[in-house]
């Protein structure tokens, strides 16, 4: 079972700058490291092959550092983000007959999801999970794509995903689509994490609790 997790160097002003609006750069960088920490933890505990992609903007041992020797590290590769997904899956499929990409913002995604993909691209080409602010959390692949999947998405807009089932369905490609589940890219987001997740010990939920963030805080 190969996961794939993109993710940015958490430093601060350079990641989830929509949640820092309200709770500040440098909390902003630290809950993104929380939530990959818990990430990991949710991976290691399903006993997958993890690879951590890595925004090229810090060196690779700096990732390690942060996040130990017991994974993969990549830099990331391409001129887009399309392009840098199908990179790094298309490497890891050099050597599994599946590979799962996921993003570093979802600290409570289920370990249900992920197996459940696995499972579908027995049979499927593609495995999709839908977010809930139009894009997908989560890329499923069986094999290497061909070219254009991505074709004419705008990844800032709300209809990444719909444009890329356009494409899959005018490609001919099976698809599956997962349960949808949200990230945290907002303070909306953020409070609703830690509503799910009020009775859980994660890093996340500690990080929030040491806090003592009320809840203006997690208003947008």
């Amino acid at each position: 079972m190969r996961v794939l997790v993109f993710t940015k160097y958490p430093q601060p002003g350079r990641v989830k700058t929509r949640l820092a609006r309200t709770v500040g750069a440098q909390l902003a960088a630290s809950l993104q490291e929380a939530f990959i920490h818990d990430e990991l933890h949710m991976l290691a505990e399903l006993g997958a092959s993890v690879t951590l992609c890595c925004d090229p903007f810090r060196p690779l041992a700096d990732y390690e550092r942060l996040f130990g020797p017991n994974l993969r590290y990549m830099a990331q590769q391409g001129a887009d983000l399309g392009e840098r997904m199908l990179h790094a899956l298309h490497a890891a499929l050099l050597e599994s007959d599946g590979a799962v990409l996921i993003g570093s913002d979802l600290p409570d995604l289920p370990a249900s999801h992920l197996t459940e993909a696995f499972a579908a691209l027995k049979s499927t080409q593609v495995c999709l999970g839908p977010a809930t602010d139009g894009g997908f959390y989560l890329l499923g692949l069986r094999e290497p794509l061909p070219s254009g999947i991505f074709e004419g998405v705008n990844w800032s807009s709300e209809l990444v995903l719909k444009r890329t089932l356009d494409n899959c369905r005018a490609k001919g490609l099976t698809h599956h689509l997962l349960p949808p589940w949200p990230d945290v890219d907002t303070a909306h987001d953020l409070a609703a994490y830690a509503a799910r997740n009020r009775n859980k010990e994660t890093r996340s939920m500690d990080l929030i609790r040491s806090l003592g963030l009320p809840e203006e805080a997690w208003k947008t």
